[in-house]
């Protein structure tokens, strides 16, 4: 399998995929990409169209009057909203959300990819992708960072095509040891996922840096009861 594996460079043609997708999935060769809809039309000769998913994240007004990312901006940065195949969603002129490929998918250890937005929807100025590359082994649907940056509001209809996979070979020598390649920060998503970061003290200091600076946010302004307005007697 080496040398079969070290003889093929490049881009994978679509026969290539298919050939791949009908491997058995114990096959560390196998390809998998599912619900694969309408696949006489999904194919080019070297990519697969993507259909925009049903689940989103909403980016949401922060508690503080900037972005931080630590551990808590997982939680508390984004809301889920689920839209239903049949419906849209209504992303306003110059605003973001995180989705997700409606297909789930598998990468061999041999082979890594790339998403990027269809040319159609691009030329819409929706861009679905700001960080296109997906490592070998991966698995589950691909988040996806769409922008509308028009000048109008644009409506995404889940179940629609959105983006492109193109998968490119990895000069791997054998499948020994691929469980290293996994990635076990987004393994397995079939929602959209917030990153996960660290706080920023933790991630510098295993770079040597001892002294941190936090920009802690202001104090919630206790409410307090409104006054009762005094009834006036009458005689």
């Amino acid at each position: 399998m080496a040398d079969v594996i070290r003889g093929r460079s490049g881009v994978l043609t679509s026969k290539e995929m298919k050939r791949r997708l009908l491997l058995e999935i114990e096959n560390p060769l196998s390809l998998v990409i599912t619900p694969l809809l309408d696949e006489r039309s999904a194919f080019d000769l070297d990519a697969v169209d993507l259909r925009l998913g049903t689940h989103f994240l909403f980016p949401r007004v922060p508690p503080r009057a900037y972005y931080c990312p630590d551990e808590e901006s997982r939680q508390t940065f984004h809301m889920r909203v689920h839209v239903p195949l049949g419906d849209f969603l209504v992303v306003p002129p110059h605003h973001t959300v995180l989705g997700a490929t409606f297909e789930f998918i598998k990468l061999p250890f041999d082979v890594s990819g790339e998403i990027l937005t269809k040319s159609s929807v691009a030329r819409t100025f929706t861009l679905i992708e700001t960080a296109p590359w997906i490592h070998p082994n991966y698995r589950g649907c691909l988040t996806l960072e769409i922008a509308n940056v028009s000048n109008t509001a644009m409506l995404l209809y889940p179940g629609r095509r959105i983006g492109q996979l193109i998968l490119l070979h990895v000069a791997v020598d054998d499948e020994a040891n691929t469980e290293e390649l996994l990635d076990s920060t987004y393994f397995g998503p079939v929602f959209p996922e917030a990153p996960p970061f660290k706080n920023p003290q933790e991630d510098l200091f295993k770079i040597g840096v001892p002294i941190v600076k936090v920009m802690l946010g202001p104090k919630p302004i206790p409410r307090t009861p409104p006054r009762q307005k005094r009834k006036r007697r009458t005689l």
